[in-house]
Parts: structure tokens; C-alpha cells; sequence
């Protein structure tokens, strides 16, 4: 044969050329050339690359070359899709010009939603964090549920109560930091107002008496009102006013307060006008659904005598469990105590301290006795007696002092200053029982004209005491004291009881 004589090799080759050369040259120029492109593009990529489908977050898709379809596209297209790519990239380069990314491209909701936020977010905490892995203090304040900050505390001495915030906000209210019961995050916030025409948010703020208080004045201050503050955050329904320390002028000789007073506007129930000495005494004042303020007055007529006082001023919230019932000026939460009329001092003078225009209910909440022992029942009796006393009164509301004797027999007994115990009752009972609700006098006694005191009780619930005087001590006739000599109010103890 003709190609006998060569040797092998070359044989091999000239058979490989004429078997691949018709399918390699039948093809079309397009062909070629899309293969020539293939080969010259890829020569440098990895060839997982091009096995695999596009990733968004895969680095090669950015510096990518065209694929096959963008080199079959038109020239336009392959344009469009090269900025598209150098879009993105410019995306993540540093530039001081502010880029507002497309928001019609699949890829760009991808890569903001998932990526872009994730960086943004770790720049701003590095920025408020000075380069610490710590949160800053704003950070944390926002973050904090506010009904957990303005919790009330009382402080480690026991004599004063506050709120729980962390110093710098205590301080930014104008309280000053103490130990007391609250996280080890937070101080027990102090907080005190010592100036007239003050206005007041924060619970349990004290309002103390100025420097200087000068006759023919008055000095007043307000309490807002505002569940949208974030130191209240809630509705509130009542504010409890505790009296640590309270002296102003006395009344005059008609049990009137003509010089000095105390008196509350904005409150639903009776609230009197009171002055004197009212160390200890509190005040509960019930608000409408839609109050925004209440307001505490003092006013000072012509006087010599020093005026101070210190009132703690508590706000509850509507569903607090420490409300007072409706229409009670004051409640008492224990099972034994003492109930104290404003102005009531155990003192060896006789001049009226009883205060005019009083009407308001003293009210006490259930309790169970014997709680040490395992036979904890409800209370089912409420019981009065005289307070221990050295010099004073413990009980003279109207009558004359000297002899002390009960209420006297008549339709008019008790008409004018008197106490309403309901279904009241003396123990142990006398014979024969009598069921009696008025009560006055200069001694507490079931019978009429009684020189003896008697313990007096009542099963009636709610538990609850009502205390009226009219508006002078001597200018009604007939049961009330003699000229000479005023009455002093009362001060007398209680306790709850089983049957």
C-alpha cells in the first residue's frame, strides 16, 4: 500500500486527521468562534465554575467573565450586564459620596436584606461602643422596660422610699442615689422637691417645705398626670399622700383652720381642709378616669410659728392591689393599728384641736388572723378602744371633759360632731344588748351617759368608720363642750378578730 512504507507514527496521525476532520470543519464559523471564546475566557477559571449556577454570595460572580449566553447576547446586553456587576462591586468600596442602590433588581433585595443590614448594624454598635464589646449606657436605657425601672423601693434605712432607676437617670430627675431593695443594676431613686410651683411625675417624691415660708403666702404644687410618660406608663387612679412631719398654725377657737390650711383639688372624694399637727396621718385621693393634674395648696395667714413639712407623694397605678376603696380618705392594712383624727395630740392643753367640716370615711381592709398558726381564718370582727395615753384625750368629740361621760339620752345625742360605727356593739355586751351606730362624747361607750370606756365591735362589712364634725365647736346649742373647753378629736386603736 502507499502508506506502508512510513512509519507508525506518522501513520497514526494522517488516519486521526481524516477521521476528526469532516466534524471539525463541518461546523459553522458560529460555532467555532463560540468555542474559541469558550476556551480563551476559561483558560484561567476553575472549572467547578462553570458546573455550577450563579451564587450572589460567592466572590467569583463578581469578577466573573461574560457567560455563555451574556457572548451570544448583543453588544448592548453585555454592557447592561458588566455595570450591573461594577454597580455592586462600587457597593462595597469605600467612598465619601452616599450611593442609592436600585430597588428593582432581585439581587439588590438580597444582598441589603442579608448582607448590607448585617454590616451597617456592626458599624453603628462599633461607632456607640468606642471599639468596646460592651453595649453602651443609651444603648441599655432603650432596651429597658421602663415599669421595671420606676418600680418603688425603699431604702436600706427604712425611713425614706423611692423608685428603682440607675444613678445617671436618678440623677437626671433630680433625686439623688441611696441602698436600698432594688437590682443590683439600679439605686433607689430619691427624689425631693423643695420649692413652690414645683411640678411633679416621678412616684414617691417627697415635697418638702422651703427655707422660708412667709405669712399672707401660699405655696402649692401639682402632680401630672400622663400614662404616656415613661415614668408613669400606666393610668392613675389614686395618690396616696403620707404626712412624715406637718406643722402648721392651729385652728381657732371654733375648730375653723382661719389662718393656715391644707387643702387638695382634683380628687373625686371628700377630702378636708386640715392644719396643726398631722405627723403620721395620710391621705388617700381617688381621681376621675380622665384626670391630668391634681394640685396640693398651703396657704399661711398672719403667724409667728415655724411651718414645715415633708409629704410623700405616691402615685397608683389603676391596677395596683394597694388602691383604697371608693369614697376612703384613709385605709389601713393591718390587724392591729391605731386611727388617729387630724390634729389629735396627746397634750395637757384643752384648747380645740378637733378640726372643723370633716366628713370622710376611715376604712379598713380584711386580714386574716392568727397567721402564724396553721388555723389562718379571715377576720370577721373589727374592734375600737381607747388608745394609751399619758396626758390627752384618746376620745372627745363633743360634751364636756370634766366628768367624761358617753353620748346622753335624746333624739338630738350625737347631732352635730360624732362617729358612725355600724352595727356596733359593746364587748364583752352588756345587759341588755344594745346595738348602737352614732357614737360621741368624751368617753366611747355603748351606754347612754356612760362614765366608763367600753371596747366596741362590729361584724358589718366593709369595715369601715365614719368620721363628721359640723363647721363650729361652740355656736351650735346643746350637745356641744362647754366655752371654756375643746374638744380634742380622738385616737383610738383596733384590731380584727375572729367571732
Amino acid at each position: 500500500m502507499l502508506l506502508s512504507g512510513l512509519p507508525p507514527l506518522i501513520v497514526f496521525s494522517v488516519v486521526f486527521i481524516i477521521i476528526t476532520g469532516t466534524s471539525a470543519f463541518d461546523n459553522s464559523d458560529d460555532e467555532v468562534i463560540e468555542q474559541d471564546r469558550h476556551h480563551d475566557d476559561y483558560a484561567s477559571e476553575p472549572s467547578y465554575f462553570i458546573r455550577t449556577s450563579i451564587h450572589p454570595f460567592k466572590r467569583y460572580w463578581m469578577n466573573r467573565p461574560p457567560t455563555f449566553a451574556e457572548s451570544r447576547s448583543s453588544e448592548g446586553e453585555i454592557i447592561e450586564a458588566s455595570e450591573e456587576r461594577a454597580r455592586m462591586l462600587n457597593r462595597f468600596k469605600p467612598s465619601n459620596k452616599r450611593v442609592v442602590p436600585a430597588v428593582d433588581s432581585g439581587d439588590d433585595d438580597l444582598l441589603s436584606s442579608r448582607f448590607l443590614t448585617r454590616i451597617q448594624s456592626k458599624s453603628n454598635k462599633n461607632k456607640k461602643n468606642g471599639n468596646s464589646n460592651a453595649p453602651s449606657f443609651f444603648a441599655r436605657m432603650r432596651n429597658m422596660n421602663p415599669l421595671s425601672t420606676f418600680m418603688p423601693c425603699e431604702a436600706t434605712t427604712g425611713k425614706e422610699g423611692g423608685v428603682c432607676l440607675p444613678s445617671p437617670v436618678c440623677s437626671f430627675y433630680g433625686g439623688r442615689a441611696v441602698d436600698g431593695d432594688c437590682n443590683m443594676a439600679s439605686s433607689c431613686c430619691i427624689n425631693e422637691v423643695e420649692k413652690c410651683g414645683a411640678l411633679v411625675t416621678l412616684n414617691n417624691t417627697y415635697w418638702q417645705a422651703p427655707a422660708a415660708v412667709s405669712s399672707g403666702s401660699s405655696c402649692g404644687l401639682t402632680v401630672k398626670l400622663d400614662e404616656n410618660l415613661v415614668e408613669q406608663k400606666k393610668p392613675i387612679c389614686q395618690i396616696r399622700l403620707d404626712f412624715i412631719s406637718f406643722l402648721i398654725e392651729q385652728p381657732n377657737e371654733q375648730s375653723v383652720c382661719s389662718v393656715d390650711s391644707f387643702q387638695v383639688a382634683g380628687a373625686i372624694n371628700k377630702v378636708p381642709v386640715i392644719c396643726g399637727d398631722n405627723d403620721g396621718q395620710h391621705m388617700y385621693l381617688t381621681l376621675p378616669r380622665d384626670a391630668t393634674s391634681a394640685q396640693l395648696i398651703m396657704t399661711f395667714g398672719t403667724s409667728t410659728i415655724p411651718r414645715f413639712w415633708r409629704i410623700k407623694i405616691a402615685m397608683l397605678p389603676c391596677d395596683s392591689d394597694d388602691l383604697a376603696p371608693d369614697e376612703c380618705l384613709q385605709y389601713f392594712t393591718s390587724t392591729v393599728g391605731s386611727i388617729v383624727t387630724f390634729n389629735w395630740k396627746d397634750t395637757t392643753s384643752r384648747t380645740t384641736r378637733q378640726l372643723a367640716n370633716q366628713d370622710y370615711y376611715m376604712c379598713f381592709r380584711t386580714e386574716l388572723v392568727h397567721r402564724q398558726a396553721a388555723s389562718a381564718q379571715v377576720a370577721t370582727t373589727l374592734c375600737l378602744s381607747h388608745c394609751q395615753v399619758s396626758s390627752g384625750l384618746p376620745f372627745s368629740l363633743s360634751g364636756d371633759a370634766e366628768p367624761p361621760t358617753s353620748q346622753s339620752i335624746g333624739d338630738e345625742s350625737c347631732s352635730n360632731d360624732y362617729i358612725v360605727f355600724p352595727g356596733g356593739y359593746s364587748f364583752p355586751p352588756t345587759v341588755p344588748v344594745k346595738q348602737r351606730d352614732r357614737f360621741c362624747g368624751s368617753i366611747l361607750s355603748q351606754a347612754e351617759s356612760g362614765t366608763l370606756p367600753q371596747t366596741i365591735c362590729s361584724s358589718a362589712k366593709p369595715f369601715r368608720l365614719l368620721y363628721r364634725t359640723n363647721s363650729d365647736e361652740t355656736l351650735t346649742p346643746a350637745t356641744d363642750p362647754n366655752p371654756l373647753l375643746g374638744n380634742q378629736g380622738f385616737c383610738l386603736k383596733y384590731e380584727q378578730r375572729l367571732s
